[in-house]
C-alpha cells in the first residue's frame, strides 16, 4: 500500500480515495485507514496494544487484532473507511451515536462514499435527483432520518454501524446500540455512580485540549450547567462559558445562564442576537448544510460558536444528550399526563368526553382541550410525535396531488414505529428515550451543533453522550428517570450538591430562536419568506398544491403560537437548500471523500407537476 498524504488521491487495485486535509491517514503493506475522527481514548488503546500513543497505525493495528468491529473500542467521534488489499475488503464505520457522518451509494460491486452528501454527489454518475420520500420525511421531521438522504440512491450509515463490502456482498450490522436492561438498583446506590460517571465523561471530553482553548456552551439549562460545573471542578480553573440572548423574553435565558456562571465562578461571555444578525447568518447556514435542515436554533448555535472562536476557544463542550439519557424532556412528563386519559373507562371517553370536545371551537382558548383529547387517544409513538407531523396529518391535502401519489402517507410514522419497537425495553418511557436518542439526537441535534461549530472554526465534544454513561443510565429503572410527573428524578438527587437550586427548578428551554415571530414581524425575514415561497420557481417544485403557501401565511398571521411559523420556516429552508445545492449543483469536496471509480447508473425519479388549488384550512386543523 503506498504512502498517502492529504490533498492527494491514492489508488490500489479497485480502491481509489481522495484525501482531504484534516483526515487521519494510516498505511501499512496491507491496510489503509482514513478517519475523520476526534477519538478521546488513544492512550487507552495504545496501552491495550502495547504501543506508543504516537503510533501512526493504531487503528490498523486494532483492525488486525479484532477485524471490522474494532471500532467498538473507540470513544468519541469518528467516521472511518478502511481498505484491506489482501482480502479486498472495504470497511465503513461511524461512531456510536452519530457525531460524525458517512454516506454511501452504489452496490457491493461498485461503491462510493463520503462524509458529506455534497462531496459524494461530485462522484461520476451520482444522480442529482431529489428523493421524494426523503423530502416528505423532511417536511414532517424537519430533518432527514437515517438511513435516508435527500438524494435517490444515496444512503447514510446509521450510528453505531459498520458496513463491510467483500466478495460481492455488502453487509450492514450494528456494533453497538443503546440497551435498557432496567436493573433493580436503589436510588441510594445509583446516585453517586451517576455523578462519578458524568464527571469522568467530562474529564474524558477535556482530553488533549489546552486550557486556553477550552470552553462550553451555556444555555442556562440543566445539562449545559452540569457540564460547566464539572468542567470547572475537573480543571480547577474558571470555565469559559458562552451564551446568547434575545430581546424576546420567551426565548431569552441569559439570566439563567448568568446564575450558573456566577455559581461556578465561570468567565461568562454573552451576545444579544438580533433578527438582523440571524438574517445575515442564514446564507452561510444554507451553504454549510448540504441537506435540508429546519432546526432554526442552528442560527443561535452558530453565533454562539463564533463568539467562542473570537475569544480564542478551539473546542467547546456541549450538553446535548442529557435529556435523552436522564429523562429531562418536558415531552416525557406530558406523555405521562396524556397516558392518564386512558384510565377513564372507554364508554365515558368515547360516549361523552370525545363527542363533547369535538364540538369545541378549533381556535382560541378551548382549542387546546380539543387537541389534548385528540392526542391522548393515540398510542405511542404517534402520541409522542403528534404535533410534529403536520404534513402527514391535517396538512396532507396541502401537498400537490402528484407528490401525494409518489409518497406513502404514513411513511414518517413507519420511521417512528421501527425505532420505537427496536429496544428490548420493558417500559414505554425507555422506548421513548431510545426514539429521541436516535432521531432528536442522532439525526437532528448533533448535526446542528457539529455543522455550526465547524462553520465557526471550532471543535465540539459531547460528554453526556459518553458510552459508559449512556449504558449506565440505560440500566436504570424507568422511574429513576421520570417518577410520576417529576423529570430527572435520580439526576436531581445526584447533582443537588453541584447545581444552583434555580437551575434544578427551571423549565427546559435550550438555544431556541424566535424565527416564527421574525417571519411575521421583521421586514427582512418576512420579505425573504414571501419572495422565496411565493415565487414561480418554488411553486414549480411540485411539493405543494396551488394556494397552499398563501393559506399557511394566512394561518401564521392569525395564530398567536409559533406553530405555523415553524412550518413556513421548514418550507423556506427547503427551497433555499434546493436552490443552493440542487439547482446550483453544489459539489463541495472539502470533506473526507473516497470511492471506487466505477459507478452503476441510477434510474431517474418520476417528475411531479404542480397540481390544482387546495382546500382552505381552519387553524384548528393542525395536529
Amino acid at each position: 500500500m503506498p504512502d498517502v498524504e492529504p490533498g492527494t488521491t491514492v489508488s490500489e487495485g479497485r480502491f481509489s480515495a481522495f484525501i482531504s486535509p484534516g483526515i487521519r491517514i494510516e498505511s501499512t503493506p496491507d491496510v489503509v485507514v482514513l478517519a475523520d475522527e476526534d477519538v478521546t481514548n488513544l492512550d487507552e488503546l495504545s496501552s491495550l496494544l502495547g504501543l506508543r500513543r504516537s503510533e501512526p497505525n493504531l487503528f490498523a493495528a486494532l483492525y488486525d487484532m479484532e477485524g471490522p468491529t474494532f471500532v467498538r473500542r473507540l470513544r468519541g467521534a469518528f467516521a472511518i473507511a478502511l481498505w484491506e488489499a489482501r482480502q479486498q475488503r472495504l470497511v465503513l464505520a461511524v461512531d456510536h451515536v452519530g457525531i460524525r457522518r458517512l454516506h454511501y451509494a452504489g452496490d457491493a460491486g461498485s461503491m462510493a462514499f463520503a462524509s458529506r452528501v455534497a462531496a459524494l454527489r461530485a462522484a461520476p454518475g451520482v444522480s442529482a435527483d431529489v428523493d421524494l420520500t426523503s423530502v416528505y420525511h423532511y417536511l414532517n421531521f424537519g430533518y432527514t432520518p437515517a438511513p435516508h438522504t435527500p438524494f435517490a440512491g444515496v444512503r447514510r450509515l446509521p450510528p453505531g454501524h459498520v458496513l463491510v463490502v467483500q466478495d460481492g456482498r455488502a453487509t450492514l450490522e450494528a456494533y453497538w446500540d443503546m440497551t435498557y436492561p432496567e436493573h433493580t438498583v436503589s436510588e441510594r446506590q445509583s446516585a453517586p455512580v451517576l455523578y462519578s460517571l458524568t464527571e469522568a465523561a467530562v474529564k474524558r471530553a477535556l482530553t488533549g485540549i489546552d486550557g486556553k482553548e477550552r470552553g462550553a456552551f451555556l444555555s442556562g439549562g440543566t445539562d449545559s450547567s452540569t457540564v460547566v460545573g464539572l468542567m470547572t471542578r475537573t480543571t480547577g480553573e474558571p470555565a469559559h462559558a458562552f451564551s446568547i440572548g434575545f430581546d424576546d423574553r420567551r426565548y431569552d435565558e441569559v439570566g439563567y445562564a448568568g446564575i450558573t456562571a456566577r455559581h461556578f465562578g465561570a468567565t461568562h461571555h454573552t451576545r444579544l442576537v438580533t433578527p438582523d444578525d440571524a438574517l445575515a447568518a442564514l446564507p452561510r447556514l444554507v451553504d454549510a448544510y448540504d441537506e435540508p435542515f429546519a432546526n432554526s436554533s442552528a442560527l443561535g448555535t452558530l453565533i454562539c460558536a463564533e463568539l467562542a472562536r473570537d475569544q480564542g476557544v478551539g473546542v467547546l463542550l456541549a450538553g446535548d444528550g442529557g435529556d435523552e439519557i436522564f429523562g429531562g424532556n418536558e415531552r416525557y412528563r406530558t406523555d405521562r399526563v396524556l397516558a392518564r386519559y386512558h384510565r377513564i373507562p372507554s364508554l365515558v371517553r368515547r360516549g361523552a368526553i370525545e363527542p363533547l370536545v369535538a364540538a369545541l371551537p378549533a381556535i382560541g382558548p378551548l382549542a387546546r382541550a380539543r387537541r389534548y383529547i385528540a392526542r391522548a387517544t393515540l398510542p405511542n409513538p404517534r402520541r409522542f410525535y403528534f404535533y410534529e407531523f403536520f404534513f402527514a396529518q391535517a396538512g396532507f391535502d396541502l401537498l400537490d396531488p402528484g407528490f401525494r401519489a409518489a409518497v406513502e402517507r404514513d411513511a414518517p410514522f413507519g420511521v417512528l414505529d421501527t425505532q420505537f419497537a427496536r429496544p428490548a425495553a420493558t417500559s414505554e418511557l425507555n422506548r421513548l428515550l431510545y426514539l429521541d436518542l436516535k432521531l432528536t439526537i442522532g439525526d437532528n441535534d448533533l448535526l446542528k451543533v457539529t455543522r455550526t461549530a465547524e462553520l465557526a472554526g471550532v471543535g465540539v465534544r459531547f460528554p453526556l453522550l459518553d458510552v459508559a454513561l449512556a449504558e449506565f443510565t440505560g440500566a436504570l429503572a424507568a422511574d429513576l428517570k421520570v417518577r410520576g410527573l417529576e423529570k430527572r428524578y435520580l439526576f436531581k438527587r445526584a447533582f443537588a450538591s453541584l447545581l444552583a437550586p434555580e437551575t434544578l427548578a427551571k423549565a427546559k428551554h435550550g438555544f431556541g430562536v424566535p424565527t416564527s415571530a421574525w417571519l411575521r414581524d421583521h421586514p427582512g425575514f418576512r420579505a425573504l419568506a414571501h419572495d422565496t415561497l411565493l415565487s414561480a420557481r418554488a411553486r414549480a417544485r411540485g411539493y405543494l398544491r396551488a394556494g397552499a403557501i398563501e393559506e399557511l401565511f394566512r394561518l401564521h398571521r392569525i395564530d398567536p403560537t409559533p406553530y405555523y411559523g415553524g412550518l413556513l420556516w421548514t418550507l423556506l429552508v427547503l427551497e433555499l437548500w434546493q436552490r443552493r445545492h440542487v439547482d446550483g449543483r453544489c459539489a463541495d469536496a472539502g470533506s473526507m471523500s473516497w470511492g471506487a471509480p466505477k459507478w452503476p447508473p441510477i434510474p431517474p425519479r418520476a417528475r411531479t407537476r404542480p397540481g390544482t388549488p387546495g382546500p382552505r384550512l381552519d387553524p384548528g386543523a393542525r395536529p
